[in-house]
Parts: C-alpha cells; structure tokens; sequence
C-alpha cells in the first residue's frame, strides 16, 4: 500500500500557508537559529581561509584551495547520508524511540564500514591526485584522506539531530567544530606544517564535533534491536547523485584552475574561491531546515509552494547584495582579507560571487526536489554540469573570466531547470521513501 509520503500532495486538504504566517512558525525561528550557528560556523571557516591565506606562500595557499575543494565535493557526496539519516529519522520519530534508536545504531555502524573503505580508496588515489593537481607532493590529500571517515560519521550524526529537530544541538555541534579547526590550523601552521597542517586541521576539529554530537544522541545509543527498516535504495540513489553533481558544479573552478594555470594564478584565483563562498552561507542553514518541513507537509497534504520560494529568497538575497560589494570593491577587499601578496581580481571576483549566488538557488532547488520526490531535476542538473565543464574545457582554458562567465550562465540555467521541474511541474511527485511502512526481517 502507498504511504502518504508517496502521494501527491492534494491542495485542497489544507489551505495554502500565507507568507506571513510562515515568517512567525516555528520552522522560521528553527531556520534563524540554525542560519545564526552556520553564520558563525562560517565565520570560522573563513577565517582559517584568511589565515591559511595570509600565513602560507600564494602557491601553498592555491594548493590548499585545490585540497579543499575535492573535501568540498567529497562533503556534497557525503551530504546524501545526512538527508536519507534525517528522512527516515523524522520518519521513526512517529513511532518512538526505540524505533529512532535501533535505525540510527545500524545507521552508526554502517557508517563506520563503509566510511573505512571511502577513506583508503582516497588514500590510495592521493598520488594520482597530486599529479592532476600539479601538487609537488601527496601530503596534503593524504591528511584530506583523514576526513573522509569523519564525513560519513559526521554527516551520520548531524542527520540524526536534524531528524529528531534538535536543531539547538546540531547548531552548537556545527560551531564546535569550526572553532575547534580554526584553533588546529592556526596551531599547526605556526608549527611549520604548512599546507598539510591547514588540512588537517579539519578532520581534528570533527572529532570534537562527533564527541558532543554523540552526547547530545545518547538517548538514542541504547535499546532493543528490531527488525531492519526497508531504505528507498532508488531514492537514495537519486540523492546521492543529485548531491554529487551540485558538489562538482560548486567547485570546478577551483580544480579548474589548478589544473590548467600556473600555480601563482590558481594561488590568485584562492581568494576569489574562499569570498565567493560566502554567498553559500545562507543557502545550507535554509537547506537544514527545508528539507524536513518540506518532507512533513507534502506527507500532511499541503501546498509546499511557499516554503520553496521563501526558501529562495531568503538564499539568494544575501548574496546578491555580496555580489554588488565585491563588484565595487574587488581588490580593497582582497588586500583587506589576505594582504598585499595576491592580485586584483577585477571583475572576476563580482562574476564568481555571482554564480555563486545562483549555485545557492540550485541548492535550494535541489533540497527540495529531493524532499518532493521530482528526482527529474537531478538528471537535469547533470546535464547542466556537462554543458559547463564542456564549455569550460572548450573555450576558458586560457581565460579565467571567460571562466566565470560560464558558470554563471550554468547557474541560470540550473535556476530555471529547478523552476521548471518543481514549480511548474505538471506530473505528480515520484514516490518518496516511506521508512515506517517497510520493514524487512534480514
């Protein structure tokens, strides 16, 4: 039988949530409390961008940048655990927490097995990576090798603060760990480590944040093993790709660069990568939130609309108006966040931030199609991706602003596809998961 999860939604059940109203919920107290904690866990972050930036040579500090985007892509892949630990968590909560409890110790466990296999496979390929990265050594991707097993652990955990809503423990859990990697990379690169130190700064700081996330999770660490749920492997399948593809097209203009120019520009280009991120702020503290409301009221028969187009505005106006600042003002700010050591970035830094801005809405549309079950627009997403790295192979191999231009042509197209599919979408919604109903007795 179907759940009601895997029904679509039917507008007249419930009327349709005024904007008003939505701004005084509950979901938009939990969505500033989260924006607040990731703000500040950005804050963190960044500033381990600003040292690493100011305390490393330009060439170490582009090969740092390089090192962090392949993190950043690993992340969105591990991202699929989190959003599946967070929709079947949310789920089991209806049926108490003995259920909660025995899915997330299985959950726990397969983390940790197949954690260990991403982290040697990683291991194993850092020298090939340091050849495509012209990095004169593997070091730094052997201490990114580290945070692989952090990230299913970790990703694992903050699903299951996110399903049972304890978004006052995910939030702390979340500065935690920034503070904690600002403090070891601050440490280790005045101990000489230099770009492998800043790396590894960030799976140290992580097992800080899995200690206190498991506290906050111990009433869950105990109880009765019952019988399996069954996992929607399909749509676990979707996530995980939609997730791995918005992954890539966040930060194929770090790996781009450090491939195809010189050292010294990827080390120019580092800057505009660590501000133009700032734009992605906004957009995964509303994706923290989103994603489970979105879930609940499809499942309730409500109109889901508002909450997307809310959502939306909420990504995309914080940075656009970076966008207009870093337009105006590209090298004052440069020299003011990283010294007199990096270029002028020119136009370039406005034209990343902007497509950055975009790749906000695309995460936003991607949360929600996921949360919906309109798994068409990762297959589109994808296609968006391959256009962008042709068109970048084709025509910006010499050029980074020919560069930026493209992506931020990928990132309109990705906005309208995320419109079309979801908004404007006739078909019905492809079946979500339903984590109550399936139980297996393997």
């Amino acid at each position: 039988m179907a759940s009601a999860a895997s029904q679509p939604a039917s507008p007249s059940r419930a009327p349709a949530a005024r904007p008003g109203v939505l701004l005084r919920s509950a979901g938009a107290r939990q969505g500033a409390l989260i924006g607040a904690a990731m703000v500040a866990a950005g804050g963190f972050d960044y500033a381990v961008n600003v040292i690493a930036g100011r305390w490393l040579q330009p060439v170490q500090f582009g090969a740092f940048v390089s090192v962090t985007a392949i993190l950043q892509v690993l992340l969105s892949l591990s991202i699929a655990v989190r959003m599946v630990t967070a929709y079947y968590t949310a789920a089991l909560t209806r049926a108490g927490d003995e259920q909660v409890g025995a899915f997330l110790r299985r959950a726990w466990r397969w983390s940790w097995r197949w954690g260990l296999v991403a982290t040697a496979l990683v291991a194993l390929a850092s020298p090939w990576m340091a050849r495509v990265l012209r990095l004169p050594h593997p070091w730094p991707l052997f201490a990114a090798s580290a945070m692989v097993l952090m990230l299913f652990l970790r990703e694992m955990s903050y699903g299951a603060l996110q399903g049972v809503q304890a978004f006052a423990g995910l939030g702390l859990v979340q500065v935690t760990q920034a503070a904690l990697r600002l403090a070891f990379a601050a440490a280790l690169i005045r101990l000489g480590a230099g770009c492998t130190g800043a790396v590894l700064a960030q799976p140290l700081g992580c097992v800080g944040a899995l200690l206190l996330a498991l506290w906050w999770l111990r009433p869950y660490r105990s109880g009765p093993d019952l019988p399996p749920l069954a996992v929607n492997r399909w749509y676990s399948l979707a996530t995980l790709v939609g997730l791995a593809v918005f992954g890539v097209l966040s930060n194929l203009d770090a790996l781009f660069v450090k491939h195809w120019f010189s050292p010294r520009i990827a080390g120019d280009y580092g800057t505009v990568v660590t501000l133009e991120k700032m734009s992605l702020f906004v957009p995964w503290a509303v994706g923290f939130v989103l994603f489970p409301k979105v879930a609940k009221r499809k499942a309730d028969g409500e109109d889901t609309r508002p909450i997307v187009l809310l959502s939306l505005a909420a990504a995309l106006v914080p940075g656009l108006a970076l966008t207009v600042a870093y337009f105006a003002f590209p090298g004052a700010l440069v020299r003011l966040c990283f010294g007199p050591a990096y270029a002028d970035p020119g136009i370039v830094l406005g034209l990343a931030s902007l497509a950055a801005t975009l790749q906000a809405g695309v995460q936003i549309w991607l949360n929600y199609a996921l949360s919906t079950g309109r798994n068409a627009y990762v297959y589109l997403l994808a296609g968006v991706l391959g256009l962008q790295a042709c068109a970048l192979y084709l025509f910006c191999r010499d050029s980074v602003l020919s560069m930026t231009v493209v992506m931020v042509m990928a990132g309109l197209l990705a906005n309208v596809a995320g419109y079309a599919t979801t908004c404007l979408a006739s078909c019905p919604a492809g079946p979500a998961p339903d984590a109550v109903r399936q139980p297996t007795g393997a």
